[in-house]
């Protein structure tokens, strides 16, 4: 009887060491992880997006998107390699990489930028009935200025800044874009800070329960930011984008960018630039924002040095030289 358990035994290690050789999705699998930012935002669906695509055209690569706090818990995800692929701000990736800023001695020279995606807008939020009616209103206000330490959070701070006013005229609460949006619904805050992709779902939820303007940033406001850090432009949000909004809104907006880790394999990097544009329809259908990723803009507005599995892939379609 022992015989015959001990060659049970062996024939089924043999089965497992054969499957784990030959089956894909167990010893033979690249598993990626994408960190994007909160779920009410655009960078969530579209991490899940690329994630599918990943997974299902690269062969042997299984992509997972996750929820994160964003730009500042990308960053040092992929800084540790916790994850292999993150959403990031242009100004946070900037401050990383250099050392400067908000990560002044605490420097992260190991990430590489992968691919730029579309303008995301600042939205500044309050309510239609509300007295405050320019950004310096703001003072002695209640306000939700993004997740502590995420890129939302640090443009709290600069626009506060150029504006001569800091977290000291305001009562702050550190909130994510979920979180905020709800503070907001019970009346708990009377300003949102946020910046997430146009149309926001979380926005477009918001209205459905009150009624809400935006505040416009001033061409003055602009100019001292881009001082500070030039990555940032002039953005109009269509009146009529929200229920209840039909004025344009003078905004701001910036780029956000794929990461990674300057270790990641440089075929890997191109194969996934390869899969994200060779099927880009499948990711337009996702949202109508990411139609604005294309190739001629993918390394637009990217503060830091590529990965060079994304200089080939560029230089090979020809977008850079």
């Amino acid at each position: 009887m022992n015989k015959i358990m001990k060659m049970l035994a062996i024939i089924s290690l043999a089965i497992c060491l054969a499957v784990m050789f030959v089956t894909p999705g167990i010893a033979g699998t690249k598993r990626l992880r994408i960190a994007t930012a909160g779920i009410g935002g655009t960078w969530y669906p579209l991490g899940g997006g690329v994630a599918k695509v990943i997974t299902k055209y690269i062969p042997n690569v299984e992509a997972t998107a996750y929820p994160s706090g964003a730009s500042v818990e990308n960053i040092r995800a992929i800084k540790k390699k916790r994850a292999d692929l993150a959403l990031v701000m242009p100004d946070a990736a900037y401050y990383a990489y250099t050392g400067t800023g908000m990560f002044k001695g605490k420097k992260v020279p190991n990430i590489r930028g992968v691919c730029s995606t579309y303008p995301i807008d600042i939205e500044i939020i309050v309510a239609a009935d509300s007295p405050i009616k320019k950004f310096e209103d703001i003072k002695g206000h209640s306000i939700a200025c993004g997740a502590p330490g995420s890129g939302i959070e640090l443009m709290t701070r600069r626009l506060l800044k150029v504006h001569n006013m800091s977290y000291d005229d305001v009562k702050e609460n550190f909130l994510s874009v979920s979180e905020s949006m709800q503070a907001f619904k019970d009346g708990t805050v009377d300003v949102v800070i946020t910046s997430i992709g146009t149309p926001s779902s979380a926005i477009m939820d918001l209205v459905t329960k009150r009624k809400i303007r935006f505040l416009d940033i001033s061409d003055e406001a602009l100019k001292k930011i881009n001082k500070i850090l030039p990555v940032y432009f002039r953005h109009i949000i269509p009146g009529g984008t929200y229920k209840g909004i039909d004025k344009d809104c003078k905004t701001l907006a910036w780029m956000g960018f794929f990461i990674t880790y300057a270790e990641m394999d440089n075929k890997l990097v191109y194969s996934i630039l390869d899969a994200i544009f060779s099927h880009k329809p499948e990711l337009n259908q996702i949202h109508s924002k990411f139609k604005l990723i294309t190739l001629k803009t993918a390394t637009n507005g990217i503060s830091i040095p590529l990965h060079p599995g994304a200089i080939k892939f560029y230089k090979d379609k020809g977008i850079l030289k």
